[in-house]
């Protein structure tokens, strides 16, 4: 039996050949306790077309592309576990910097900050839809720059110019400083979740980013619930130095996500095989012989992340291609009317917040 089948030079085709004809996958199932088939080893490379994987010449990792490097299992475990470590923590510390600052409006109307300003419920909700009209607009804008600069760099501006604008409501002093300040956040802000999407890529596989993306959501959530008890005591410096709770609110966590972006700064490598530096270290966070791992297992995952580097613009061209995917387009529906059912109901305890 062994002797009578052979493979075909190309397993990706689904078949092999067994006496002249072929056989498909199903097949091949029922006799593979038959044959001598590698084991313990995450990828062979055997049959790998190396022309199709082979990233472009400017493609950041292309000193550690090797169409016939293989590794264990075991390997590759211990380094997604290191990349969750050092990346996927500290993107979700970014992203509940982000709530933080976006959020802390809900904490600062509980403290009279509508009256002090001398402002409606209807000019809060003016402010709201300018913020997310603003934050919508600035989405591509902000996604093409992070992919001309790298978002290892943009996202750390971002965050410290928001960070800025956040603060700078401590000064607030009517409706119209309040709208300005509203339509600022919000470009500033609007891009951040698919520049940090983009940045993780860099790092993980397909099939492991949904996991790594639900840690990104569960971290969203959390920031309401460590925001709400950081108001709590925030809120009680109501009266020092002359100023109500709600400024101090705003001025002292907008402090806290400019120091995350600071650091920010400093931490992000631009990819899987640019993490020496002074603050990551001379030595870097991973050898060579995980560096060849990061970048082969995600190049044979999508060799499409091999067409560019991490420091090339899209072109419109480009751009014009992703709008007309058609099979993106429910994506896009879902992701425009996820949040009404919440904000409606934030905007009607407003209102009978109004009305007592």
């Amino acid at each position: 039996m062994r002797q009578s089948l052979e493979q075909i030079s190309d397993p990706s085709q689904g078949y092999i050949s067994q006496e002249g004809k072929e056989v498909g996958w199903a097949s091949f199932a029922s006799i593979d306790e038959k044959l001598p088939l590698p084991t313990g080893r995450t990828f062979q490379p055997s049959g790998l077309d190396e022309d199709f994987y082979r990233p472009v010449e400017s493609y950041e990792g292309i000193h550690r592309y090797d169409p016939k490097f293989n590794w264990e299992p075991t390997e590759e475990r211990k380094i997604v576990r290191k990349i969750d470590k050092r990346i996927c923590s500290f993107v979700c510390l970014m992203f509940f910097a982000l709530q933080l600052d976006r959020g802390n409006i809900s904490q600062a109307l509980s403290d009279n900050m509508l009256n002090n300003l001398r402002m409606s419920t209807n000019d809060y909700n003016y402010g709201q839809t300018i913020f997310y009209a603003s934050f919508l607009a600035a989405e591509l804008p902000s996604q093409m720059i992070s992919k001309r600069l790298g978002p290892d760099r943009w996202i750390p501006v971002q965050m410290v110019s928001w960070s800025l604008v956040a603060s700078m409501q401590a000064f607030l002093n009517g409706r119209s400083s309040f709208l300005v300040c509203r339509a600022l956040l919000g470009l500033i802000e609007g891009g951040f979740i698919p520049d940090c999407i983009l940045y993780l890529s860099y790092f993980y596989k397909s099939n492991e980013l949904p996991a790594r993306l639900s840690w990104f959501w569960v971290a969203y959530q959390s920031t309401q619930i460590v925001s709400a008890f950081l108001a709590y005591g925030i809120l009680r410096l109501r009266g020092h130095n002359g100023l109500a709770g709600w400024q101090w609110l705003f001025a002292l966590e907008g402090l806290i996500t400019g120091i995350i972006g600071i650091v920010s700064y400093f931490y992000l490598p631009p990819s899987p095989t640019q993490t020496k530096s002074w603050a990551r270290g001379n030595d870097g966070w991973f050898n060579e012989h995980e560096e060849k791992i990061m970048v082969n297992r995600i190049i044979r995952d999508d060799p499409s992340k091999g067409d560019m580097h991490n420091r090339q613009a899209l072109s419109l061209g480009m751009l014009w291609e992703c709008l007309c995917d058609w099979h993106m387009w429910p994506i896009y529906a879902i992701g425009l009317c996820w949040q009404i059912p919440v904000r409606k109901s934030n905007l009607l305890n407003h209102g009978l917040t109004e009305l007592d």
